[in-house]
C-alpha cells in the first residue's frame, strides 16, 4: 500500500492547495492513500476525516511539529482528541517549542514521530544530528521529494544507525505539481488512522521515489526505484545519480 505520509493543504498557514484537489493528483499516481500533516496543528482534521469518507483514497491525519531541533511528523490514533500544540505549549511566535520538551510529552500522548527532513540545510532549525540522540522515534523521513538528494542519503544514514526505517513523502504544499513524487510503502493494507499508527511503529515500511525522478539514471534504476527497492531496515531507497 503506497501513501504520501507527508502533504499540506489550505490548512497549513502559506499553502492554498485544496485537499480534493491533492487526493485527485495522487491518485493519478497510483497511490492509495495521503496523510495531511498540517503545519504545527490538527485543527480541521473533521474535514479531512469527512472528505476521506467520500474520496477514492485513504485520508489519515497527522502534524508538522516545528521546533527550535527540527521538523517532526506526529500520528496520533485519534487527531481529534489530541490537544494543540498551542494548548500545550503557547504561542511559538517568539520563540520556536522545545524538541526536549514537545517530543516526549507526544510521544506519552500516544504519537508515532517521525524525524521529518533532518538534514536539510534550507529548512528552518534543521535537526542535524540531534536525532541521533533520540529514543523515541519511530522513523525518519528518508526521502522527502523537496529536499537535496544529499540530505537524504543523510537522513537514511541515521535512521540505519538508530535501527529506524524510513518513510517518504512528497511534503507537498506549494503547487499540484508536487504531489505524487514521494511515498512510503507498507506491507500491509492500512483502512483507519489507528492501523496507520500500529503500522508505523511496527516498522514495516519503506520510501518510495514516484513521479518524475531526476535524470542521469544508471541503468535499471528507475523502474527500481518505482517500485520502492532499497536495503536494510533503513530501506534506503535506489535513486538516480
Amino acid at each position: 500500500m503506497l501513501i504520501d505520509l507527508h502533504a499540506h493543504s489550505y490548512l497549513s498557514k502559506g499553502c492554498d492547495l485544496d485537499p480534493r484537489n491533492v487526493l485527485e493528483r495522487a491518485a493519478m499516481f497510483g497511490l492509495d492513500g495521503v496523510a495531511f500533516t498540517e503545519t504545527n496543528t490538527q485543527d480541521g482534521c473533521d474535514e479531512l476525516f469527512d472528505l476521506g469518507a467520500k474520496a477514492k483514497l485513504k485520508v489519515f491525519v497527522g502534524l508538522e511539529l516545528l521546533t527550535d531541533r527540527g521538523q517532526y511528523l506526529c500520528f496520533f490514533p485519534k487527531p481529534e482528541l489530541a490537544p494543540e500544540p498551542v494548548q500545550l505549549w503557547g504561542s511559538n511566535r517568539d520563540k520556536p517549542w522545545s524538541a526536549a520538551e514537545c517530543l516526549p510529552k507526544l510521544k506519552s500522548l500516544g504519537a508515532a514521530i517521525v524525524a521529518a527532513r533532518p538534514y536539510d540545510r534550507d529548512s528552518q532549525n534543521p535537526a542535524m544530528d540531534f536525532i541521533r540522540s533520540l529514543n523515541l522515534l519511530s522513523a525518519v523521513e528518508g526521502y522527502n521529494a523537496r529536499v537535496k538528494q544529499t540530505s537524504n542519503d543523510l537522513a537514511v544514514e541515521a535512521a540505519e544507525a538508530l535501527k529506524l526505517p524510513c518513510t517518504g513523502g512528497s511534503d507537498a504544499r506549494g503547487s499540484l505539481d508536487e504531489v505524487g513524487r514521494g511515498a512510503t510503502f507498507f506491507k500491509r493494507d492500512i483502512k483507519t488512522q489507528p492501523e496507520l499508527v500500529a503500522e508505523l511503529l511496527k516498522g514495516e515500511f519503506w520510501p518510495v521515489m514516484a513521479g518524475e525522478l531526476p535524470r542521469l539514471t544508471r541503468p535499471g534504476e528507475a523502474q527500481a526505484a518505482r517500485k520502492g527497492g532499497g536495503g536494510g531496515r533503513g530501506g534506503k531507497q535506489r535513486r538516480r545519480r
